[in-house]
């Protein structure tokens, strides 16, 4: 589809659910919003500075349907959900956060903080069944403070109900936080659709824009009843007010920003949106589950340990094999990039792959499964 506008290690790339291909236009996109306004603009450079961390706001948020007043840039995800944790409005009787087994451990570390405020986290079972809005019913009761969505679980490639989650949980007056991390950039996000209160993702996946370039998103209406403890200046609403007595929340998720911004991984994940933007989140989804569809195609299907059902995965499979050490070789002579998970052959499917790729991942493993 793409395949021309990436550096892709080896023969056949499959890892974009760890780290997602670098596109050519990277160091050109550095350059641009970042190194050359360095080297030229003198005082001036905050200003092209700005102009990057503008657009990185805005390319990703026509990327996750969201509006780019309500982006705002972080450096990794878990950053992102301790923000989040600590901003959130003290209520009578809601002590526990909701989450699942099958979450990104990143995000269980970073809610269990939680318990020095006072939180409870419950932990609702995984598997196939978290692609069920009643799996969720714990997450709606009256003691609830924050229930966390995977959009797209790592491990089994399920879908959460994210629209549905959110709708619920708002008739119930409980907070939802997305992670879309392994979903942005492959799987459609519709935050402004979802009507949820925060989200959080990263660049590093299948935004294909490297690390140090996380985000996280907060509806204003959300936003506006949050107080975070982690600022800084441009955390503030005048940051250019240079008054160390006075401190005012900015409006909006520009209060989560805190200190000044990395503009260098912004700017490199800009040259990600421009390439995903014009093919379309919908019509790389299609193009990737067909994918997938060919590979699961292929081999017997007692070999996923992730999900199959269509339209309820995402662009990830878990294969297991007889012995991973020996198929690990194999795929390493076929130029397979791949990775593992609980003794399984981990693989993921992105807009520059094509059926030669999974063809060639499906002759190898036929010998193995």
């Amino acid at each position: 589809m793409d395949r021309e506008r990436f550096h892709l290690p080896g023969k056949h790339y499959f890892l974009s659910h760890s780290v997602g291909a670098q596109p050519k236009s990277w160091e050109a996109a550095v350059s641009h919003g970042f190194a050359s306004p360095w080297r030229t603009d003198g005082f001036e450079v905050w200003t092209p500075w700005f102009q990057t961390m503008d657009r990185f706001k805005a390319g990703l948020a026509g990327i996750v349907g969201a509006h780019a007043a309500d982006m705002c840039p972080q450096p990794n995800v878990s950053a992102g959900i301790s923000h989040i944790l600590f901003s959130l409005p003290e209520r009578a009787r809601r002590t526990k956060i909701v989450l699942t087994e099958d979450d990104f451990p990143t995000v269980g570390f970073a809610l269990a903080q939680g318990r020095r405020m006072g939180y409870e986290l419950v932990f609702l079972p995984g598997g196939e069944r978290l692609a069920d809005p009643d799996a969720w019913a714990p997450a709606f009761h009256d003691d609830v403070q924050l229930v966390v969505a995977t959009q797209v679980y790592s491990n089994t490639s399920v879908l959460a109900p994210c629209a549905e989650i959110c709708r619920r949980a708002r008739e119930r007056g409980v907070f939802t936080l997305i992670d879309a991390a392994q979903a942005a950039g492959a799987i459609p996000v519709r935050l402004n659709e979802w009507g949820c209160d925060f989200a959080v993702g990263t660049s590093l996946k299948y935004l294909c824009g490297g690390t140090g370039a996380a985000w996280l998103w907060a509806n204003a209406d959300a936003a506006a009843r949050t107080a975070p403890l982690d600022v800084g200046w441009f955390s503030h609403a005048n940051p250019f007010e240079f008054d160390i007595h006075h401190f005012e929340y900015a409006e909006g998720a520009a209060r989560f920003a805190g200190g000044t911004a990395s503009i260098a991984p912004l700017a490199g994940a800009c040259a990600a949106h421009e390439i995903l933007a014009g093919r379309g989140v919908d019509a790389i989804y299609a193009y990737n589950q067909a994918l997938l569809d060919r590979l699961i195609a292929g081999l017997p299907s007692s070999a996923f340990l992730s999900t199959t059902l269509t339209g309820h995965r995402g662009s990830a499979a878990l294969i297991a094999v007889r012995d991973y050490d020996a198929a690990a070789r194999d795929l390493a002579e076929a130029g397979v990039a791949h990775d593992t998970r609980k003794g399984a052959v981990r693989i993921s499917i992105h807009l520059y792959n094509d059926e030669e790729d999974v063809d060639a991942l499906t002759d190898v493993l036929t010998r193995h499964v």
